[in-house]
Formats: structure tokens, sequence, C-alpha cells
């Protein structure tokens, strides 16, 4: 039976162990893993920039698929206005060309989503605000039209009719109303949408702009390894 003595000399540690003559092979104890030494602290990472925040506060406003349907809607409206050139009656939907201003503010929208720059969101700001003044006006003036006489009294109002030839015309004219009344109702339903989409695009690229002018914190490394925020984001004072 192996016999294992510790002793001390001088400091030092000696283990003697005696084996047997008999015993063929003990399995000796491997000597402990020297222990490893501690990893040094990792950097910091960097603090977000505030154009990153910025974009982050942009792009939460969905600004790419609803400047998609402000685009949408634009061309739509505009197309609607080009039936002025069919006849005298029609032309009180030429101010409705006015449209080509929702292309612009949904392709400035688009823009600032795939490069939200502070540049590109000022733009859209600006552009979705003159929008929503627009779509205002133009629900207001559809909304007179509307309630004003209809296309079918307005053709067959003319001194040569008398009251018989006058009801004639208008029945035989009531497809006509239809047709107008209910390319008008459509018009109005798209311009509310387009108000609603305006209101929220410039809500969130207010705020995107609001963040771009307040600065990240600044941290540095102390001696214990821990992070100290020197200069906060609403601009706290130090003691």
């Amino acid at each position: 039976m192996a016999s294992t003595s510790i002793s001390k000399i001088g400091g030092v540690v000696v283990v003697t162990q005696v084996i047997p003559q008999d015993e063929t092979s003990i399995q000796l104890q491997n000597p402990a893993a020297p222990p490893t030494p501690p990893s040094p602290p990792s950097a910091p990472s960097a603090p977000p920039t505030k154009t990153d925040d910025m974009a982050a506060i942009f792009l939460r406003g969905e600004p790419q698929g609803l400047g998609l349907v402000q685009i949408f809607i634009g061309l739509l409206s505009v197309l609607f206005s080009l039936t002025a050139v069919y006849s005298p009656i029609l032309i009180i939907h030429a101010p409705f060309s006015v449209a080509i201003a929702f292309v612009v503010s949904g392709s400035l929208a688009v823009a600032a989503s795939r490069t939200p720059s502070v540049h590109l969101v000022w733009a859209s700001l600006l552009s979705n605000v003159l929008s929503a003044v627009l779509s205002v006006a133009s629900i207001v003036y559809l909304c007179w039209i509307l309630a004003g006489p209809s296309p079918a009294m307005q053709l067959c109002r003319d001194e040569r009719f008398g009251d018989e030839s006058w009801t004639r015309c208008s029945r035989n004219m009531w497809s006509l109303n239809v047709i107008l009344y209910a390319l008008r109702i459509f018009v109005l339903i798209l311009l509310v949408l387009q108000l609603c989409i305006v209101i929220s695009v410039s809500v969130f690229s207010g705020k995107a702009v609001r963040r771009s002018d307040r600065y990240a914190p600044i941290m540095v490394m102390v001696d214990n390894g821990s992070d100290v925020d020197l200069l906060g984001s609403e601009g706290k004072e130090t003691s």
C-alpha cells in the first residue's frame, strides 16, 4: 500500500510518496491548474448618438407606409381634378390639383424613413404641415361643392327649357349625379384619411426633431471599472 508524507523545509513543501514494488501502477494526482488571471474590464459600449435616437423616434411612426399612402391619395386627387377639362360645370374640380403637395410630402416621408437625417426629417415635417393645411382647405371646399346644386340641375338650368323640359332633363341626367356624387364622396374620404396621416407623420417628425436637439450622455471609465455619467441628455448639473 502506497504511503505519502508531507514535510516543510525552508518554506518549501516536500511531498514524498512511497510505492510498494508489487504495485505495478498507481495513478498520481494531477497538479492543480494554475489560477487564470482575471480578464481585463471591457470597454464601455458607446452611448447612442442623437441621430440614432431621432431615427428610432421617427421610424416609430411608420413614415414609409404612411408616405406611400400619401402618394397614392395625391395621385388620385390629381386625377380627379383632371375631370375639369370635360365640362364647364366640372371646372370646380380644378383646385384639387394642389394635391400634388401630397405626393411631395409622401415622397419626403419615404426618403426620410430610408435615410433618417436631420435635414430630411425637417423637410418631412414642414411638407406634412403644409399638406395638413391643404387637406383641411380641400375638405371644406369639397363639402361646399356637395352642399351646392347637383350637376344635373346645373346642366338643365337654361332659359330655353320650360318646367316640363327641365324636369325631363333632370330625370335623364340622374346617372351623372350618381357618378359625380360617388366620386366626390370618395375623394372626401381620401382627404380625411390624408389629414389623419399628415397629422401622425407631423407629430412623430416633431418629436424626432426635438430629440435631435438633445445630447447623448458622456460616459467615462474610473479606476474601479464603473461607468460615470458626466453629462446627461437632459443637461443635469454635476455636483
